[in-house]
């Protein structure tokens, strides 16, 4: 059978469980158009399911299935291993979503899982993420959309707290060893090749750092909170329901929740892909103060040092990810992630210049790192 074939077969299979899925919670309702959606090159893929009109009382207008085209890719996490070979017994995705429901309405509803969970029946969020909210918005609206999402991370931190229910989040950890497997993959995938020795002294600086970021105090982190993972949708009350513009911010893709700094989450929204055309250094600072503020869970001493936390966390996120785009684009065949790393790079070299006891890092980037230039037009 042809990938195409597979892939008829899954969209078939998956239409006739979202059907199933809305008959059984709108009793009377019926589908009449599904259609792909756009995809982030990962091993999921999503429809939209249209409902046919006149539609249940209380009945939403779409569905979102996702496909997950390779289950195991989702049942673990290859450089944490805390489950064993097998992975764990329920898909991450189901398992944490049932635990942070229970502290925000941010995320999108489960309506259903299929008994191979291969298969789920979603709220649809829209199609709006936060970044292409903020960048059809004023500078000014903008950037309180980016303090919106600041304020939901904090707020969420502090109400999620392990509470024995065994979410999966609380069993994994960036601990030093995490840390380090991941700044090893920068040199190993995100660097062309160098001196020898300066690599070795990259790697000692980098070790130091991982010992840093470890003792740091850990919180619940999302792993992913970027702009693209945070959806915008205008308000219709509820405890997501923020700011006084009136827009409700939702949350997807928190399967790989885990504890780690609360700087982290952070700093994945401010030094995403992307935002180095929006995040200037005044505004990260602004932001990052308004974090601050509003943090409970997790907070340092002073402003003084949750900068300097920031900048070492949101410089050990930003190496990994040059690192692993270009582990996706060279060992799992998805060129598609070279177009993301030229902001990535950029916003590296600024970290690496702003930061102490990386000097050989510095110069390793500055003459070795792979696909740092925009690409040719």
């Amino acid at each position: 059978m042809t990938a195409s074939d597979q892939g008829c077969r899954r969209d078939a299979a998956a239409t006739d469980f979202a059907a199933e899925v809305s008959a059984r919670c709108w009793p009377g309702s019926a589908l009449t158009r599904v259609e792909a959606l756009r995809g982030d090159a990962s091993s999921r893929r999503y429809l939209r399911a249209t409902l046919a009109e006149p539609r249940p009382p209380g009945a939403p207008a779409t569905l979102i299935v996702m496909v997950m085209q390779d289950a195991a890719v989702a049942l673990s996490s290859e450089e944490l291993g805390v489950f064993g070979k097998d992975g764990p017994k329920e898909l991450a995705f189901v398992n944490i979503a049932r635990f942070l429901s229970r502290h925000t309405d941010s995320l999108p509803a489960l309506h259903g899982v299929s008994t191979d969970q291969s298969l789920m029946v979603l709220e649809d969020v829209g199609d709006t993420p936060l970044w292409e909210a903020a960048r059809a918005s004023s500078a000014a609206e903008g950037e309180e959309l980016f303090g919106l999402a600041l304020d939901l991370i904090a707020d969420l931190q502090a109400r999620a707290v392990d509470d024995g229910s065994g979410c999966y989040a609380f069993a994994q950890a960036f601990d030093e060893r995490l840390f380090a497997w991941e700044f090893e993959h920068f040199l190993q995938y995100g660097v062309a090749t160098a001196d020898a020795g300066l690599v070795a002294r990259s790697r000692a600086e980098l070790t130091a750092a991982a010992k840093r970021l470890a003792a740091l105090p850990r919180v619940f982190a999302h792993r992913d909170y970027h702009a693209w993972n945070i959806h915008v949708q205008s308000s219709t009350g509820g405890a997501a329901a923020i700011g006084a513009a009136g827009k409700r911010l939702r949350l997807i893709d928190f399967q790989d929740a885990l504890q780690a700094p609360a700087l982290y989450d952070v700093a994945s929204l401010l030094t995403d892909r992307m935002t180095p055309d929006f995040i200037t250094a005044e505004r990260e600072e602004r932001l990052l103060a308004r974090f601050y503020a509003r943090q409970r869970a997790g907070r340092l001493a002073g402003f003084d040092e949750t900068r300097a936390a920031y900048r070492l966390v949101a410089l050990q996120r930003v190496l990994k990810v040059v690192g692993r785009f270009n582990y996706l684009a060279e060992v799992k065949g998805k060129p598609a992630y070279l177009a993301m790393l030229p902001g990535v790079c950029r916003t590296a070299g600024r970290l690496l210049a702003e930061s102490e006891g990386v000097e050989a890092t510095r110069e390793l980037f500055s003459i070795a790192a792979r696909h740092a230039s925009e690409p040719p037009a």
